[in-house]
């Protein structure tokens, strides 16, 4: 690993790019809507139309990093993010919005497949440990992201001239991405690419997906819907609600931060059992206690959500021997159409019912996490079990 740091510093450097940008997006949801006066179903429409971008980048990731080299995937994607960023500023329908936000979910979606490939490339040894360090990283730019976004709404600036400011890190990426070398064995190899029809009939490869879906839709979720749930229902400002998200994504970096350690010494599936258990529990506290109290459990639960993505990752990489890219492009292609539609669903929960009940409906897809799992448990080949 010594000998790619140049390649573990751009890793690093890109997770910290999606998570700054993704969860900017939980803040300006509220200027957003009154900007175009739309409905929560159709806020929900243009985070599946998000999501629909970021999926179709990591199923084809994989085959066009195997094409053109993993270095060009990386390279686009951050291309196709500056370009939807830019465009934002000079259109006024919502229309296009969404059409751009699924620019910019291909754009983050081939960034993501980018990491993920690059550290189950470069973190061999204690990858469970790694990769919840990879995405360790993913959490300081979510933890930076909302407040960033609150703090300039508080400064008067539009929803869209926030998107702008981000640009100056894509770029910065883009020209240290260009003088970084990516040596021959980190390129995905053709051989190494594990036919789509091979891997979709594999049990194990579903129920992957579902737990690993199930814990995108309440990570994404809770970064889409929760400064919307303490503004509506809860009669938090905009800037102080966002304070509770950044909370939500310190705390959350601070458990990928610890999180490897109680992976390598507990087990990685029972370390998923019992922090999906705990991330359900403080969830509910929140639901069922008003004020900052209740605010500060859902910005708890971040610590106990936080391994969950590296986690599968690194279980996939120890269950999967030959082909890990195609293995995991196919997962998470999976797991982002499972959050592609609940993100809708929500949107339509929030309009049918309340606020309220759309964003409790989130519980459900925790409960999943832990019935998925179980199932999951019972196919695996590899031993991770301490």
């Amino acid at each position: 690993m010594r000998r790619h740091k140049k390649l573990v510093f751009l890793a690093f450097l890109m997770m910290i790019m999606l998570g700054f940008i993704n969860n900017m997006r939980g803040t300006l949801i509220p200027p957003i809507k009154d900007f175009f006066a739309v409905s929560y179903s159709q806020i929900g429409i243009m985070l599946m139309a998000s999501t629909f971008g970021f999926m179709s980048a990591t199923f084809f990731g994989g085959l066009a990093a195997s094409h053109f080299g993993l270095k060009k995937v990386i390279a686009f994607g951050f291309i196709a993010a500056a370009l939807s960023i830019f465009t934002m500023g000079h259109i006024d329908s919502f229309f296009y919005l969404v059409i751009l936000m699924i620019l910019l979910g291909i754009g983050l979606g081939s960034v993501e497949i980018g990491a993920n490939s690059l550290g189950a490339k470069i973190f061999v040894e204690k990858s469970g440990m790694m990769m919840n360090m990879l995405h360790l990283f993913f959490g300081v730019g979510a933890s930076i992201g909302p407040r960033y976004a609150g703090w300039l709404l508080s400064l008067n600036l539009k929803w869209y001239q926030i998107y702008l400011t981000a640009l100056v890190l894509i770029i910065f990426l883009l020209v240290y991405l260009f003088f970084t070398d990516f040596p021959v064995e980190v390129e995905n190899d053709k051989k190494d690419n594990i036919a789509v029809k091979e891997i979709a009939k594999q049990k194990k490869v579903w129920l992957f997906s579902a737990v690993l879906g199930s814990a995108v839709v309440a990570e994404i979720a809770i970064g889409s819907w929760l400064v919307n749930f303490l503004h509506v229902e809860r009669a938090f400002s905009t800037a102080s609600a966002s304070t509770y998200l950044s909370l939500f994504f310190v705390i959350f970096t601070v458990g990928r931060l610890v999180g490897g350690y109680f992976t390598e010494h507990l087990g990685y599936i029972k370390i998923l059992f019992l922090f999906a258990s705990a991330t359900q529990i403080l969830f509910i506290c929140g639901l069922l206690i008003d004020g900052n109290l209740g605010a500060i459990f859902f910005s708890a639960a971040g610590f106990f959500i936080s391994i969950m993505f590296p986690t599968i990752m690194a279980v996939i990489m120890r269950e999967f021997d030959k082909g890990v890219s195609s293995y995991m492009g196919f997962i998470i292609t999976s797991a982002s159409a499972i959050n592609m539609i609940s993100n809708w669903l929500i949107g339509k929960i929030n309009d049918l019912f309340n606020v309220f009940t759309g964003f409790a409906s989130i519980s459900v897809f925790i409960f999943l996490i832990i019935g998925f799992l179980y199932l999951l448990s019972k196919e695996l080949n590899y031993n991770f079990a301490k």
